[in-house]
């Protein structure tokens, strides 16, 4: 396991999340009890376009995990998903009536119509 820590900006093969993201993600780790453990960003195969971005609490890591630490969150990510989304920043937005987590993913070649998926 690599552990990288990174305020600014995304190293090319390394994930950034921004403060408002890392805020979001502080709240979900405190209301659940689990303040210390970190959040896995991942993808899937899935989707029209092939692939979907997936979070979820890591309470444990994994052989190939690389970590980044953004704004006080750990962030880890398996090697195989950093392949596809290294260089990724994460952000927290709302707008109108819906809020979540926006993936910019400069390996992105398209992305489905209704966003939930992305080819690279």
């Amino acid at each position: 396991m690599t552990t990288t820590e990174q305020t600014t900006s995304a190293p090319a093969k390394g994930i950034l999340m921004t403060e408002r993201a890392a805020q979001q993600a502080k709240a979900m780790l405190e209301k659940r009890g689990t303040p210390d453990a970190a959040i896995r960003i991942g993808v899937a195969t899935n989707g029209c376009s092939g692939f979907s971005y997936k979070l979820e609490y890591a309470d444990t890591l994994d052989e190939g995990d690389q970590e980044f630490i953004h704004h006080g969150v750990r962030v880890v990510v398996d090697g195989k998903s950093l392949l596809f989304i290294g260089g990724t920043e994460v952000d927290f937005v709302t707008e109108n009536f819906k809020s979540g987590f926006r993936f910019g993913n400069p390996n992105e070649k398209e992305r489905c119509g209704c966003g939930e998926s992305f080819k690279v």
